[in-house]
Parts: C-alpha cells; sequence; structure tokens
C-alpha cells in the first residue's frame, strides 16, 4: 500500500513538472516576440542643406497701378447756358484750345461798359494831371481822379476775365475723357464739365509695406511690366516715396516714365515693378522649402547631433528660391529641407546620403 501511494505521488510530481515545464517553454518565445514587438525610438530620414552666406542684392516685386501724368476736372467758372461745344471724348486737345462756351452776352455787354468807363476815366486823369501841374487844380482832386481811373482799370480787367470765364478751355495738352454737358445745358460756377488726363508720362503708383519701405529711394531705377504688353520691360525711375503709411501700413511710392508711343500705357492699367538695389550686401540663406510655417513666423528644423531641433528665426527678404535669415541661425547649421512634415522636437533622424551639405 505504501509502495503504491509512492508511486502516485510520484507520478502527480511527474506530471505537474512536465506541466510547468511546457508552460515555460511556451512563454518564452512570447516574451522574446513581445521584447521584439515593444516601439523603439526609429529615427526619421530627412534630408538637409547648411545655412550659407552669399551676395545678395535687395530687389522687390509689387503689383502696381497706372496713372496719367496729371489727371484734371475742369470746371465752369461762371454760370449760364451752353451754347457752344467743341470737345469729344477720346479727343486729344492742345493747351488753351476751347472746348465749350456759356452764354456770354451779358459778361460782353458789361465788358464794352468798362472799356468805356476806363477811358473816360484815363482822360479825365490826363486832363488833371496837366492842371495839377499847372497849379490850376488841388492835389486831393487830382487824387480823386488817380483813383477813380484805377478804379475803372479794376472794374475793365474783371469784365474781361468774365468774358474769358465764358470759354472753357484745355488747360494743357491731354485727352478728354469725359464730357458732362450738351448745348443748352444750364451750367453752374464751380460745375464739372469735362475731366483731361496727360499720358505723355504716367505714375507707376506702387504700395511698399513698411518693412520694406527702407529699400527703396528716391532715384532708384525700376523695371515695370504689364500683361497688356507681354515680354516688355518699361524702365521708370522712383520720383517720391510717401513719408506717411496708409491704415494698411503700406507706403505710397510714385515711379514716373516716358509713355512709350509704340506701346502706350493707359490710366489704370495693371502693372508689376521691380525694384533693384544699386548694390550687393552679404545675406546668410537658406531654402525657401527649409521654411516650416510663414514668413511672419518663422520655424526650422535644424540637425545636430542626430536630432532634429525646432529652432525660430527672422525671416527677411526672398531671392529666387532661398530666404534671407536675420535672426536664429549661423553660417553651416544643417536645416532640413525635406522630411520635416514627420518631424517633433527633438526627433531621431537620419540623414539621407548625398544631400548633407549639397
Amino acid at each position: 500500500m505504501t509502495k503504491h501511494r509512492t508511486r502516485i505521488i510520484a507520478l502527480v510530481a511527474l506530471v505537474v513538472l512536465a506541466a510547468v515545464s511546457l508552460l515555460f517553454f511556451r512563454k518564452k518565445p512570447d516574451t522574446e516576440s513581445g521584447k521584439k514587438s515593444l516601439p523603439s525610438a526609429a529615427s526619421i530620414a530627412v534630408s538637409v542643406e547648411a545655412a550659407s552666406v552669399a551676395a545678395v542684392r535687395d530687389s522687390l516685386s509689387v503689383v502696381a497701378l497706372i496713372e496719367a501724368w496729371r489727371d484734371v476736372d475742369i470746371h465752369a467758372e461762371t454760370s449760364g447756358i451752353v451754347r457752344s461745344v467743341s470737345s469729344e471724348v477720346g479727343q486729344r486737345k492742345n493747351a488753351g484750345q476751347p472746348l465749350l462756351k456759356v452764354d456770354d452776352e451779358v459778361a460782353a455787354s458789361a465788358l464794352r461798359k468798362a472799356r468805356v468807363n476806363c477811358e473816360l476815366a484815363r482822360h479825365d486823369f490826363e486832363r488833371y494831371d496837366r492842371l495839377q501841374k499847372e497849379g490850376a487844380v488841388a492835389v486831393s482832386s487830382f487824387d480823386a481822379m488817380r483813383l477813380k481811373l484805377e478804379d475803372a482799370e479794376a472794374d475793365l480787367v474783371a469784365a474781361r476775365r468774365r468774358v474769358e470765364d465764358a470759354a472753357i478751355k484745355a488747360p494743357f495738352a491731354g485727352v478728354i475723357t469725359a464730357r458732362l454737358v450738351e448745348v443748352g445745358d444750364l451750367v453752374q460756377q464751380g460745375m464739372k464739365v469735362a475731366n483731361m488726363v496727360d499720358l505723355s508720362k504716367v505714375k507707376i503708383v506702387s504700395l511698399i509695406p513698411e518693412k520694406q519701405v527702407s529699400l527703396i529711394a528716391e532715384g532708384m531705377p525700376v523695371q515695370v511690366t504689364t500683361d497688356v504688353w507681354p515680354g516688355k520691360v518699361f524702365r521708370a525711375k522712383v520720383q517720391s516715396v510717401s513719408a506717411k503709411s496708409s491704415r494698411d501700413h503700406t507706403y505710397r511710392v510714385e515711379s514716373v516714365m516716358d509713355n512709350p508711343k509704340e506701346t502706350p500705357l493707359r490710366a489704370g492699367m495693371f502693372a508689376r515693378t521691380a525694384f533693384v538695389g544699386s548694390s550687393s550686401r552679404q545675406a546668410l540663406l537658406i531654402p525657401r522649402r527649409a521654411l516650416n510655417g510663414s514668413i511672419a513666423d518663422a520655424e526650422v528644423f535644424v540637425v545636430s547631433g542626430g536630432r532634429a531641433r525646432l529652432k525660430k528665426i527672422v525671416a527677411g527678404g526672398e531671392y529666387g528660391s532661398r530666404l534671407e535669415v536675420l535672426q536664429g541661425l549661423a553660417a553651416g547649421d544643417e536645416v532640413v529641407v525635406s522630411g520635416q512634415s514627420d518631424l517633433d522636437d527633438g526627433a531621431l533622424v537620419t540623414v539621407s546620403k548625398g544631400e548633407a551639405g549639397r
């Protein structure tokens, strides 16, 4: 009985030992597999390029608007009925040529009367002048006659001006762009009757942001292009830079050029102006594609010690495909130019072969 019990106990122990061994060997591969499946700090492949110093010439290109050299609203200087019109929209007029004429019958009559009065006053003055020299009249009487002549001459000037004002003339050589009255219309003094522009020259108006207005100076050459004349580059020169900004913090810059007869420009056309500096300077440049975010809040990833570090920078101007860095980097710093979309600050990186320092 004792031997039989001993055998049973040994058999049970053997079975338990076998079960434990089997469980141990089954769990060992799982443990190793689990270890292999744990996430590891894998590196990310990126391409880099070193920040470099190069000579640049400051330039700026903006959309501009073409304006006439002179653009004037013409107003009536007297009241009356329009008796004749000698101008049409699109017609070219020389300075002093008539545009339209207001009834001047009353003004002409007043002029004739003023001439008569002035002539009488002159005769009286000359007579009193002779008598005064002979001592036949008092000095006070002579002075009164002199003042009468001056008053008559002033009336004559005013009457002549009223007649002249009845004929509305071109103030300069230019083109009629609007005529607002017809024969028979009643015009009042100060009423707008026409518009003229002088396109012998044109002004190219550019609005420059305050950050870049310091690049512009009077006399700077400007390259002007327009879709109206594709492939044609016009040469202008900066005439003025506004001393006061508008509400959107831009400054009005006016450039001037002769309007070519072969390829004329018209007021109201859009153009593109390129301002190019006269001298070059040294600047720290990186590829534009390295930028992470906007230029206003610029950041780049810099590779150092096998890790990508996110750095804030202050961006300057753009020169083709490259961007100037004013603060935040030094020459030789390797910035990530591709693969940065997968990066976080401090991520492990592997630089792709043939990209570093390219």
